[in-house]
């Protein structure tokens, strides 16, 4: 069946003509000229055989005729436009930005972003470092690894894992001989980093020690600096399973004391609640749920 279309540039033009209500803002807004847009409306008139505006000096308005064109142009637009979007998109790899702190990211995140790949081939990750928590307003990301509490109402918080921390040293100091009880911490160096600073009063209190034996330790702003500082050195720092699982296992870090205790918040994948049903994020939360249940490091409580 044959169709008698009126020009697609026309009604492009004509819909931000009756948007704007304006000859003038609709060629600034289409980078065309004035006379431009006037014609268009013209060739439309006529392959319609009706009047779309009131012409009253220099303001416009929209006849009946006009005001009845104007919703089904628009509509048919952005119709267009979506299909258009949506045809564009699935041709293409699908890129996901996630932001990580630096040590999870890492020691732990990194080392797993071949099986992603592997298994979704057309999904792009993106890894990001940061010392502080993800900002949607502000950072270029889709997804955020976190460590605290729930706390923002607009946020998709899903719960990853719970670990525990516990001092760390190197295997010269603890061969020393001068690290026996909990209350010889007072004679060595004790690293806090600058974005968890409850850890060691946590531990000491849990240890019976006087909180006070941290505060002159050094602070660093990431967990790596503080792990350099204590492979060779005489300092100590808190440590998690998963991130020094493999230098406690190759004997490069060794745990002064047995007493553990939980840190203060849980892990969380966190995504803007209006990205929820976003397909390749649901992909993703899979897969990295997957990996956490593979870990015989994380305990999942």
């Amino acid at each position: 069946m044959s169709r008698k279309l009126p020009p697609l540039k026309s009604l492009h033009v004509f819909e931000s003509v009756a948007r704007h209500l304006s000859f003038r803002r609709a060629a600034d807004e289409l980078h065309v000229t004035h006379s431009a847009v006037s014609h268009q409306i013209k060739l439309l008139e006529e392959a319609l055989t009706v009047v779309l505006f009131n012409r009253n000096g220099r303001t416009i308005s929209l006849t009946k005729d006009g005001t009845y064109l104007y919703p089904v142009v628009r509509e048919s637009l952005y119709n267009l436009e979506e299909a258009a979007q949506h045809l564009r998109s699935s041709s293409k790899h699908k890129t996901l930005t996630i932001q990580t702190y630096v040590t999870f990211g890492s020691t732990w995140f990194i080392p797993r972003l071949g099986d992603f790949q592997k298994r979704n081939p057309n999904i792009r990750l993106r890894n990001t470092i940061s010392f502080v928590d993800v900002d949607f307003d502000k950072d270029d990301a889709d997804i955020g690894i976190i460590m605290g509490d729930k706390k923002w109402s607009h946020w998709n918080y899903d719960y990853l894992f719970n670990l525990e921390i516990f001092p760390i040293c190197s295997p010269a100091l603890l061969k020393s001989g001068r690290l026996n009880k909990p209350e010889d911490l007072k004679n060595f160096p004790l690293i806090q980093i600058d974005q968890a600073m409850d850890d060691w009063p946590l531990w000491l209190q849990a240890a019976g020690v006087d909180q006070a034996v941290c505060e002159g330790g050094p602070i660093v702003d990431n967990y790596l600096q503080a792990i350099e500082r204590v492979y060779d050195g005489e300092a100590l720092v808190m440590g998690r399973v998963p991130f020094v699982a493999r230098d406690l296992r190759e004997g490069r870090l060794v745990r002064p004391f047995t007493l553990s205790i939980p840190e203060s918040g849980a892990w969380y994948m966190v995504t803007p609640k209006e990205n929820r049903a976003c397909k390749e994020t649901a992909l993703f939360r899979k897969w990295l749920l997957d990996q956490i249940g593979q870990d015989e490091n994380i305990q999942i409580t």
